[in-house]
Order: structure tokens, then sequence, then C-alpha cells
């Protein structure tokens, strides 16, 4: 989790990703600032399941950490990004955009493979 220095305030790289993921595949333009982020630990049996489909809680851990991150574009759109780690390790293992409540992705990394 790198962190990069954008007017003064310090953007974590599940922003960045959030964030260039909106801009280049959905057009979507905005800020670090616009977009409000929580960190929790879910278990399996407290994740949507547009999270993470029944079908892969077998090779998953029984606990992920997120980083959540909220933002409303210009046409109310609301879009929430995830990005998922084992507890034990920093490294990404899952990635995931919703709109209005809609996923639009979901990116299981190799690190679950």
């Amino acid at each position: 989790m790198t962190n990069q220095l954008n007017q003064g305030k310090l953007i974590s790289s599940e922003v960045q990703w959030f964030i260039h993921t909106l801009r280049k595949d959905y057009g979507v333009k905005v800020t670090a600032q616009d977009v409000s982020t929580e960190g929790l630990e879910l278990g399996m049996d407290e994740v949507d399941a547009a999270f993470i489909p029944q079908e892969l809680f077998e090779i998953i851990p029984s606990t992920l950490l997120y980083e959540l991150m909220i933002v409303e574009d210009g046409e109310e759109n609301v879009w929430c990004g995830a990005v998922g780690f084992y507890p034990s390790s920093p490294q990404w293992c899952l990635q995931v955009i919703t709109k209005n409540d809609e996923v639009q992705l979901r990116k299981l990394l190799s690190i679950i493979d």
C-alpha cells in the first residue's frame, strides 16, 4: 500500500486505483477529496454476494480486510469500490466496483489462485 502526496494530502494506493479505474473505464472524474473511505474486517457471512460470489467462499479465508471507498458522481450515481486483503498480508486479493449497488467490476487477484 504505497501512498502518494496529492495537494498536501496522502492518498492510499487503493484510492488511487479507485479514482484511476473510474476515470479510465467509466469516464467518471472525481478527486481523492471527493472519496469517503473506511477500513474494516468482515467475515464471509457478513459480505454481500455481490462482492464475493458464494461459490468462491471455499477458496477465500474466513475473513478479509477491506478498504471501502464511496463517491457520488455529477449525475448522482453512487460508486463503491472495495479492495480486499488477507488479514496477514498487505497484498490485494480482490477488487470490486459497484454503481448504484450493481456490480461493474469484480476481480479476484492471483494471490487467491
